[in-house]
């Protein structure tokens, strides 16, 4: 059931992709991060977003994917689930059941990304002139914060016209790849979030020790900023 928060909305909505399926590290979204589930610390942080509607998670509707979306009904956080490999597919579905006229995209994985991330692309989109705007195709931002926004005219287009299985797979990159279809616009990050070594996404162990550490230092906080995290890498 989604929350009547969410319900004919007119402001973005942030929808998190998550399942438990990973090649290098299964049911990672799952996996204990210092004391909570990575993809609890995500929704957890992008929450305050002073220019989303809500949160919802999209994921698949095998049963392996159950506990994903116990986790966000616990959080009070809205749950679409659809086709594991027609990613694309249950984007356009999410947007549907939301009635949501902008997305952001985040994916699971990536449990650092914050609200103020999160509104920073969203403030360029407000901007106008692109359909999608997005901070992850040219390097700057660490790695693991990427945030897509994208209205839902250009997500219904490219549900109805992609067919290539790894336009399906992956959300946008029918909009990246078909050159002159949509208006595309990347927002570079601002100086205390420019670090583009810096690896805060989660594919494999190494990443979540990483991740562990860079959490464990700031203990017991979990609402520290992206700033702060790039601070304490240069240190």
């Amino acid at each position: 059931m989604v929350p009547d928060r969410l319900v004919n909305v007119s402001a973005p909505v942030i929808v998190v992709q998550a399942r438990t399926g990973s090649a290098r590290l299964p049911g990672k979204v799952l996996a204990d991060l210092c004391g909570r589930p990575l993809l609890a610390w995500l929704l957890e942080r992008v929450r305050p977003s002073r220019l989303a509607a809500g949160v919802a998670v999209a994921t698949t509707i095998d049963t392996a994917d159950d506990a994903v979306a116990q986790l966000a009904r616990d959080l009070g956080i809205a749950v679409i689930r659809g086709d594991r490999l027609d990613v694309l597919g249950r984007f356009a579905q999410a947007a549907r059941e939301l009635d949501a006229p902008v997305l952001v995209r985040l994916s699971g994985d990536s449990p650092l990304i914050d609200a103020t991330t999160v509104d920073f692309v969203l403030d360029d989109f407000a901007r106008g002139g692109a359909e999608v705007v997005e901070n992850h195709r040219a390097s700057g931002w660490p790695v693991g914060t990427a945030v897509e926004v994208l209205t839902r005219e250009c997500l219904d287009a490219m549900a109805a016209e992609a067919t290539a299985p790894g336009h399906r797979e992956h959300v946008t990159t029918y909009a990246y790849e078909t050159e002159g279809r949509f208006t595309v616009r990347h927002v570079a990050p601002p100086p205390e979030a420019c670090a583009p070594t810096l690896r805060l996404c989660v594919d494999t162990q190494e990443d979540l020790d990483r991740l562990r550490e860079v959490c464990a230092e700031f203990a017991p906080r979990r609402d520290f900023g992206l700033a702060e995290i790039v601070r304490a890498s240069a240190a």
